[in-house]
């Protein structure tokens, strides 16, 4: 065999799970600072979806109070003003959980499967 197919098979072998854990790492200190890249904000856009190329619907919170917003190019205009069920309701359900490792987040998909079966 070739010396150069060596020297990268060996190169594989040690960047390889360098490179894994740097991932891992990311993951682990970043997933809680993803969460909090808005808490200290007054507007939080909770949700946005797409109606057409120009056309968005938001719902956004300003303050404590939250709004179903329309926004197209130019303007924006307020849809509805949400109860503050409504709003905790989105907010709750767009948060992200938090695992302690890969061992608990194994466990919760498992009793998942099981309990969908």
């Amino acid at each position: 065999m070739d010396r150069n197919f060596w020297s990268m098979i060996f190169e594989i072998v040690i960047f390889l799970p360098f490179i894994l854990f740097l991932v891992f790492l990311t993951l682990k200190l970043g997933s809680g600072k993803l969460q909090g890249i808005q808490k200290g904000r007054f507007i939080r856009v909770h949700e946005r979806t797409s109606l057409s190329k120009e056309n968005n619907l938001l719902v956004v919170q300003m303050g404590n109070k939250g709004y179903v917003l329309a926004s197209s190019s130019g303007r924006v205009e307020i849809i509805k003003e949400m109860e503050e069920e409504e709003l905790q309701q989105i907010i709750s359900q767009k948060t992200m959980p938090q695992y302690a490792d890969l061992k608990d987040l194994y466990k919760k998909i498992s009793l998942k499967r099981k309990g969908s079966q």
